[in-house]
């Protein structure tokens, strides 16, 4: 096993930790989120430190998930080509929009000071409701993760990757997309696990090949 495939597998799971910090911190930080943007900046203003630390956090996972999903269909693809293929372009495409709404999130950090909130809360809807942010960066981020997620989980299935890890990938899916990830525990554990299994697989021994067996010489007979 050479040094490249150690740090992509670690790669694979340093995305999923700080991904995941991001979640599980919010979650386990701070207070629920308010529905209003203006209470929403007030919220920020109030745990400012943490708030600015998590989503920094997860702004700077986003090109690692890059990096892990461009693997993780990289390992799919070899028994599933045109799924790895596929689940790889929506994977990425919603990574570029993800990008885009932490960019967003670290906005309200500035425009949670003092004498800037009323304003900022009104820039915020302006921006979000805009169809240009929408088609430019909420609309990859929405159809690329949960499509290319649901690819990624058909793709890894007929890999050789264990059952688990697609199943756990699947469960992450449930929880985080289809329930808004509104249990008592984070669903981002879930990928971390997943994450976990596939970068065990990359550094995990080839199982060594059955020696050669050479055939009887043929003996010729000369007339």
């Amino acid at each position: 096993m050479n040094v490249r495939t150690k740090v992509t597998a670690g790669l694979v799971v340093a995305a999923a930790v700080a991904n995941g910090a991001e979640s599980i911190g919010t979650r386990l930080l701070l207070p629920a989120e308010p529905e209003g943007k203006l209470e929403a900046l007030r919220l920020v203003a109030e745990h400012r430190p943490a708030y600015a630390a998590l989503v920094t956090v997860g702004t700077l996972a986003v090109p690692m998930l890059a990096a892990a999903f461009w693997t993780m269909t990289a390992v799919a693809r070899e028994r599933a080509p045109r799924l790895g293929m596929w689940a790889r372009v929506f994977l990425l495409a919603g990574m570029w929009g993800f990008a885009g709404m932490h960019v967003l999130m670290l906005c309200q950090v500035p425009l949670s000071a003092a004498g800037a909130q009323e304003a900022g809360a009104e820039a915020l809807a302006a921006i979000e409701s805009s169809p240009l942010m929408g088609v430019v960066f909420l609309l990859p981020f929405l159809l690329g993760c949960s499509v290319g997620l649901l690819l990624l989980v058909a793709a890894l299935f007929r890999s050789a990757l264990p059952r688990w890890i697609p199943v756990t990938m699947l469960g992450f899916f449930v929880v985080d997309f289809v329930l808004q990830n509104g249990g008592p525990v984070d669903g981002h554990w879930l990928f971390i696990a997943a994450s976990v299994g596939v970068a065990r697989h990359l550094v995990r021994p080839a199982s060594p090949s059955a020696p050669a067996v050479e055939s009887s010489p043929h003996v010729v007979v000369g007339a």
